[in-house]
């Protein structure tokens, strides 16, 4: 099982955040360790993911905001 603090220092891996001396030391670790390299391929999956969701309402929802605001405008 990963631990925390390495599962922390993934996260800064995979977002460019983890200083370079530590960034050498988990490069290391991954070249080593299947588990904890697959929980890398893991978060870059997952990363990419998150970058690709939508980051913008949908038509329908503006729509819906909308409709609502503009009933409540005609009930004053």
């Amino acid at each position: 099982m990963i631990q925390t603090s390495t599962q922390n220092e993934l996260i800064q891996y995979v977002y460019d955040e983890l200083a370079d001396d530590a960034c050498v030391q988990l490069e290391s670790a991954l070249l080593q360790d299947n588990e904890l390299a697959e929980g890398c391929s893991d978060l870059l999956l997952l990363q990419q993911l998150l970058d690709g969701a939508a980051k913008a309402p949908s038509a329908r929802s503006v729509q819906n905001i909308l409709n609502y605001s503009k009933s409540l405008s005609l009930q004053s």
